[in-house]
C-alpha cells in the first residue's frame, strides 16, 4: 500500500512539474502578447493569465502537498498498519467518487460557458443557428 502511494504520489510530483513548465511557457506567450501582439492577442491576456494562475497554483500544490502525504502515511502506518490503511482506502475511493463527480461538472460548465460566450455576441450565436 504505501509503495502504491508512493506511486501516486510520484505521478502526481511529475504532473505539477509538467503544469509548472506549462505555466511558464503560457507566461512567456502572455508576456510576448502583450508586448507584441495586435488586439486578438491582447484580448487574450485575461484567459492565458488565468491558465498561468491556475497552472502554477495547482502544480505548486502538488509538488508540495503531494511528497508530504506519502511521507506522512509511511509514518502513520508505522504507528497502526491496519487504521493507516483503512484511511488510505477510503481516502483513495473518496477521491475515485469526487473524479467522477468533477468530470461532469468541469464538462457542465464548459458547455454553458460556451453557449454564454455565443450569447453575449449575437452573430456568433446566429452563425450556429441559436437565436
Amino acid at each position: 500500500m504505501i509503495e502504491h502511494t508512493n506511486t501516486w504520489a510520484q505521478g502526481d510530483v511529475a504532473q505539477g512539474k509538467l503544469m509548472l513548465i506549462a505555466g511558464a511557457i503560457v507566461l512567456l506567450a502572455t508576456i510576448l502578447a502583450w508586448k507584441n501582439g495586435g488586439e486578438m492577442l491582447k484580448g487574450m491576456l485575461v484567459p492565458l493569465g488565468l491558465l498561468v494562475f491556475i497552472a502554477a497554483g495547482y502544480g505548486g500544490f502538488m509538488q508540495v502537498n503531494r511528497p508530504a502525504h506519502a511521507t506522512a502515511l509511511a509514518e502513520r502506518y508505522q504507528q497502526d498498519p491496519e487504521g493507516s490503511r483503512t484511511a488510505e482506502i477510503a481516502r483513495v475511493e473518496n477521491d475515485c467518487k469526487n473524479y467522477r463527480m468533477m468530470n461532469f461538472i468541469w464538462s457542465t460548465f464548459c458547455i454553458a460557458g460556451s453557449r454564454w460566450s455565443f450569447s453575449l455576441v449575437p452573430a456568433r450565436g446566429k452563425a450556429l443557428g441559436w437565436d
